[in-house]
């Protein structure tokens, strides 16, 4: 009975023989998006002197999550409640940052604190589509076209961030074809291979879990020129943006040796005045700065 007590357990969390952290809800496959339930378990222990913590790797401590939670900015969708004798810890539409690790801290104590648990999330990330041929593929990625001369070849490479290697299938619009592979080569390109291709990733572990981006592949005659339009587009979207930082650059250092420029120049002025305002009243006449006066001043 122990055995299968401890086997139901350590499927759907991380068990001990003191304070446990599990997974309550939802049982089975977690994707991204799901409403996900953890529960704190501290038998002979009173669950009021128990919370939820979760390491922040940004910040490299563990955060304190409770009914009156701090940083609410960061962890708007974490609730926690304690109902019916139970701890629970909800998480709207769980992401990536929100998998964890978690664990349950009892009366502030590490003797009284559970394994740490990170809920195991299956996500599966946005595709993109790669032309390693070309001079600018680190820059510039899943271009809506590419061009590419008739005669030459061409390789699209499809990759996604995924939990689990995904699946990658090649399809052109108008055809029945379909590649299984992440990476597309096309030897001699004729007129008859320009079109749409699809590029499709599946998750391994929920066929439903797919994203997919398409290209449109130009044949062109012609030899193209030493810059093609798609990249002299990217060069304007890097050189706009290099022209308008350095200009605020120029800007800020003019302002400040400006600033600095006025500055030295009142300072001279005061350097250069040679006389001062009298210190008797009713006198018509100024001292020069370098004669002392000897005489007291009487009222």
């Amino acid at each position: 009975v122990f055995s299968l007590l401890g086997a139901l357990l350590a499927a759907q969390g991380v068990w001990s023989d003191g304070v446990e952290i599990v997974v309550q809800e939802p049982r089975g496959v977690i994707s991204v998006g799901a409403d996900v339930t953890l529960q704190c378990l501290a038998p002979g222990i009173d669950l009021e002197q128990c919370k939820f913590q979760k390491y922040h790797k940004w910040m490299k401590m563990w955060l304190d999550f409770d009914t009156t939670t701090s940083f609410r900015c960061w962890f708007y969708n974490f609730n926690v409640s304690r109902v019916a004798g139970e701890l629970l810890l909800e998480v709207k539409n769980v992401y990536r940052g929100h998998a964890g690790p978690y664990r349950c801290v009892c009366n502030g104590s590490d003797a009284s604190t559970s394994p740490t648990l990170t809920i195991p999330l299956l996500y599966l990330d946005d595709v993109t589509i790669l032309e390693p041929g070309s001079r600018f593929h680190h820059y510039m990625r899943s271009p809506p076209a590419i061009r590419v001369m008739r005669g030459k070849s061409v390789e699209l490479q499809c990759s996604a961030m995924a939990s689990h290697t995904p699946r990658y299938l090649w399809k052109k619009e108008g055809s029945d074809w379909i590649y299984p592979n992440a990476t597309l080569r096309i030897e001699e390109i004729s007129a008859e291979d320009a079109g749409t291709y699809t590029c499709t990733a599946i998750h391994p572990s929920i066929s439903s879990l797919a994203h997919s981006r398409s290209v449109v592949v130009q044949v062109e005659r012609e030899p193209l020129g030493p810059l093609q339009l798609g990249d002299l587009n990217l060069l304007l979207a890097v050189l706009l943006p290099a022209v308008a930082m350095l200009f605020v650059v120029v800007a800020v250092v003019g302002c400040v040796r400006r600033a600095r420029r006025s500055k030295w120049k009142r300072m001279q002025q005061l350097d250069d005045e040679v006389v001062k305002t009298p210190i008797w009243k009713c006198a018509s006449a100024r001292s020069p700065a370098t004669v002392s006066d000897s005489v007291p001043l009487v009222m």
